[in-house]
């Protein structure tokens, strides 16, 4: 018999078969079949196996039987007996089930088949070691659904460009001047109309001012709604158009008055209820009668907690806005096409030194808005994504070692398939069909986490991170989650398949162990020292965070936060005229008194004060001229400045180093006086005594009417303890504090702070104080009542939650490191059980073994951590930008990282260890 088969798996394949053999009997070629025709053959021969396997597999088996019993009918006819001509067919045609298998790869879906049972089979493996699989796939999710989230926040944080029409040509314009010491500097009316006037690089330039408050009255309690006013081109320079109504036009940019509103779509819906009749509603702001004129679309990349949007206009009658020091403006511009940055900043820069009083060093900087609006994020997202993929890798190196491990028990197992007749191919892809598995299963639980995480995020998060209500997992994410799934799939897969392609059949049969197991078995440790070296880097990071928070939580304030809580309060802004200003401070000044002296009286209060002082909070600024120096307006020193009331230093707990505090007698007929701290009188009277010495005080920002003119001297009668103006952890300042009475601005009297000082709980009173207010001006809004104790703690909320976030990465880092040695050293213990059993019976202690197998994972450790100080070393620069009065190679944080890292690691081979020393001497020696 030639050995060749023709099989009639249907009439498609018998009619191309029967036509190929009497082709090559006769040699003539029918070539009526064409492609078109191969290639239904081949789906009905897909289809065929699929939906008629059954009938498929007994023709088969027929077609098989059919040749068996030819060949006999042959032998018989040949003259052997009917049972030995069977017998002797049957022995010349050879094992069925290898012509069987051989027809089915011929057969169109075959791969399909292969795979399925290497499925089945990969699901029966891992079944039947489910604590194996668990850590695995917990171990893959946890990186990859850290990665993929952290992925997604730097994608919709950092990367995802503003939903606005041009937005890669929109810019936040500022000044910056290095002698003045300030980095970044805002417009004045004067330089925003310079720059719109002159410029020849923008298509349009746009002012805005953010962050001030309304009263909104007749909905109920009275309310402060948060306000972002923007210039006539600033909406078609950010290209936003109305949701509902329509925007404001250029004739209303004439006039000041806000007789028409456009408001925000988050206002809309949560204030205003969704009313999709909204436009043309009156509602009342700042005591006046408004018409809402326009809802915005959602925009929660742009101011999102803005409610209201009023117009802004550079009023000639309103002198603040004329001031070319009072620099408190925005300013955003779009980009002329084929203008860079940088020759757009040489235009306006040079526009900027025409200008008389600007600094010699003034320059323009251009600063793309997305990056503007974020703020000062992009360092902290980068070095918590670095941090997440260092979690990545240690899990994937403790899945390799798992599987290493696993590989290096399974080579008799596979030495046997391949001296059976298992191609290396085939048990290659067995095991890449194995590691898909854990992949898919890594991969899919570690989106869910990563999903759940991102939904908490915005609920959970103490940090007011731009953008955050829209991160979702985008595609970028999705993506690289895939590759990283195939990624570890290549890994975990090919490891192993690679290490049994050189498997020697004789070694592998004969014993346990072999060189390709020996050479895992080196590998092991490897992993582990690259684990331990990695979890290093992480911890030291997280070390110099944890000191840099320690630091800040140790640092003095300059005042007693414990029982003290305070009130914003906040009233209709002032009229700008001089007269109508008079008669609004006189009538708001008797509210502030009776307010102190009814705070004072209620039970529990030990004392109360007013200033526009907010802790944790940046105080307003104000350019200081000192008496006897040279007066240069482009140079003046800046410093904080705050009117308070004349208890104020004693509500706070602020400390007197010499001279006076205000008295109810520094009215404003009486002789201007200030006081400053320390630092103040370091900086400006260093070795002098500056009581008695005179200051003048410019007060800037919006609504500040001393700006522009030479301020009145003041008396300097008393120096106090440097107080915190700004957060924790900002630079402290010299500051200036003035008599409210002797108030020299428009806004004062409409905005201040009730600081109260109680005798126990800090927040126990604020209901008896909101009602007094109340008693007084029932109008008055009461939003913002907090204990200073709770403003310290958010002006170091973005430290605390970057700590959070770190400290969460170094704690899974630290126990997937102690998982992967423990599971290393477990392993390697294991393999040397008869060595143990041998040392045992020549007279070893108990205590020897264990010291032997803690040395071991010690060693490991020691490598580890030296190779994993030297990343930090390098790494830990990432994260300067984040730490507080300590450098990035504090020697405590180091010490502490690899300290932590060895009790880990003993901890991790205390079990091994513990096992190894109770082994039985006859019975590890009975199992070899």
């Amino acid at each position: 018999m030639d050995g060749t088969v023709w099989l009639r798996l249907s009439p498609l394949h018998w009619r191309h078969d029967h036509r190929k053999y009497e082709s090559e009997r006769t040699g003539v070629y029918d070539t009526s079949d064409g492609p078109e025709q191969m290639n239904l053959a081949y789906f009905r021969s897909l289809a065929a196996r699929f939906f008629r396997r059954s009938q498929t597999e007994n023709e088969l088996e027929e077609e098989l039987r059919a040749h068996i019993q030819l060949r006999a009918d042959d032998l018989e006819r040949s003259g052997l007996g009917r049972r030995d001509a069977e017998r002797r067919a049957r022995i010349e045609f050879g094992g069925q089930e290898r012509f069987k298998e051989e027809c089915r790869e011929a057969v169109a879906g075959n791969f399909l088949d292969i795979l399925m049972q290497d499925l089945r089979f990969s699901f029966r493996t891992l079944a039947r070691q489910p604590v194996f699989a668990v850590v695995a796939i917990v171990t893959l999710a946890i990186g990859i659904g850290m990665t993929t989230a952290m992925l997604s926040i730097v994608q919709d944080v950092l990367i995802r460009p503003l939903p606005y029409v041009n937005s890669e040509r929109l810019y936040a314009i500022y000044a910056r001047s290095d002698s003045a010491g300030q980095p970044r500097i805002a417009a004045s009316g004067p330089d925003y109309l310079d720059y719109r006037e002159q410029n020849k690089s923008f298509v349009r330039i746009a002012e805005y001012l953010p962050r001030f408050t309304f009263t909104w009255t007749g909905e109920g309690e009275p309310k402060l709604v948060n306000c972002t006013a923007g210039s006539e081109d600033f909406f078609a320079t950010m290209g936003i158009r109305p949701y509902l109504g329509r925007l404001y036009e250029p004739r209303e940019y004439s006039y000041f008055k806000n007789d028409t509103m456009v408001v925000s779509y988050r206002f809309w819906k949560t204030r205003l209820g969704g009313d999709p009749h909204v436009i043309g509603r009156e509602i009342r702001l700042q005591d006046e009668s408004v018409t809402i004129i326009g809802v915005l679309p959602p925009m929660s990349d742009l101011f999102p907690d803005t409610d209201v949007w009023p117009k802004l206009t550079t009023r000639p009658s309103w002198p603040f806005m004329q001031w070319r020091a009072n620099k408190f403006l925005r300013v955003v511009g779009e980009l002329r096409p084929g203008v860079t940055p940088t020759m757009a900043e040489e235009d306006l820069t040079a526009i900027l030194r025409r200008a008389p009083d600007e600094p010699r060093d003034v320059r323009v900087q251009l600063i793309p808005l997305k990056e503007d609006l974020v703020g000062d994020l992009r360092r902290p997202l980068l070095a918590t994504l670095g941090g997440v993929a260092l979690i990545l890798v240690v899990a994937s190196i403790n899945v390799a070692a798992l599987l290493l491990a696993r590989a290096v028990k399974r080579q008799p197992e596979m030495a046997l398939r391949l001296s059976l007749g298992a191609g290396r191919g085939r048990i290659a892809r067995q095991l890449i069909t194995e590691a898909t598995l854990l992949s898919s299963a890594g991969c899919g639980l570690g989106l869910l986490l990563a999903w759940s995480a991102l939904r908490l995020l915005p609920q959970l998060s103490s940090l007011s991170l731009p953008r955050l209500n829209e991160v979702h997992l985008n595609m970028p994410a999705l993506t690289a989650t895939i590759v990283i799934a195939s990624a570890t799939t290549l890994l975990f897969g090919w490891l192993p398949a690679i290490g049994f392609s050189r498997l020697r059949l004789s070694s592998a049969l004969r014993s346990r162990g072999s060189e390709t197991g020996e050479r895992r078995k080196l590998s092991l440790p490897a992993l582990v020292v690259a684990e331990i070296a990695c979890s290093v880097v992480l911890t030291v990071s997280v070390g110099l965070l944890v000191h840099s928070f320690w630091r800040v939580m140790h640092v003095d304030p300059g005042f007693q936060a414990h029982s003290l809580f305070r009130v914003y309060l906040r009233s209709e802004s002032p009229p700008n005229d001089p007269e109508g200003l008079r008669a609004y401070n006189e009538k708001a000044l008797p509210f502030w008194q009776n307010l102190i002296t009814e705070t004072v009286s209620l039970p529990g209060v030990r004392s109360a004060a007013i200033s526009d002082w907010k802790p944790g909070r940046d105080s307003a600024t104000a350019t200081l001229l000192v008496e006897g120096l040279p007066y240069d307006e482009a140079h003046l020193p800046t410093v904080e400045g705050s009117w308070v009331s004349a208890n104020f230093f004693h509500t706070v707990g602020a400390q007197l180093i010499t001279g006076r505090l205000f008295t109810d007698h520094d009215k404003s007929d009486a002789p201007a006086v200030a006081i400053i701290n320390t630092q103040a009188a370091r900086q400006f009277w260093p070795g002098q005594n500056p009581i008695g010495k005179r200051i003048g005080v410019n007060y800037t920002g919006p609504g500040r009417r001393t700006s522009g003119a030479t301020p009145r001297l003041r008396e300097i009668v008393g120096i106090v303890g440097t107080i915190k103006h700004g957060p924790l952890d900002a630079p402290t300042a010299p500051a200036v504090y003035m008599p409210y009475l002797q108030d020299e601005t428009s806004h004062v009297m409409s905005a201040m702070n009730l600081l109260v000082r109680t005798e126990d709980s800090a927040m126990g009173l604020a209901d008896n104080v909101r009602n007094r207010i109340h008693a007084l001006r029932p109008d008055q809004p009461v939003q913002e009542i907090q204990s200073v104790q709770e403003l310290e703690a958010q002006s170091v909320a973005p430290r605390r939650y970057t700590l959070l976030l770190f400290g969460t990465f170094a704690i899974t880092d630290l126990v997937l490191a102690a998982v992967g040695v423990y599971g290393v050293i477990s392993y390697v213990t294991a393999q040397r059980t008869r060595e143990f059993g041998v040392r045992i019976a020549l007279g070893a202690t108990r205590g020897r073994v264990i010291s032997e197998v803690l040395r071991g994972g010690v060693r490991l450790t020691a490598i580890g951590s030296l190779i994993g100080l030297v990343g930090a070393f390098v790494m830990t620069r990432s994260v300067s930008a984040l730490l507080f009065e300590i450098s990035p190679l504090d020697p405590v944080s180091y010490f502490a990282a690899v300290a932590l890292l060895g009790l880990l690691s003993v901890c991790a081979c205390l079990v091994p260890a513990w096992r190894a020393s109770r082994v039985d001497p006859i019975i590890a020696m009975q199992s070899e």
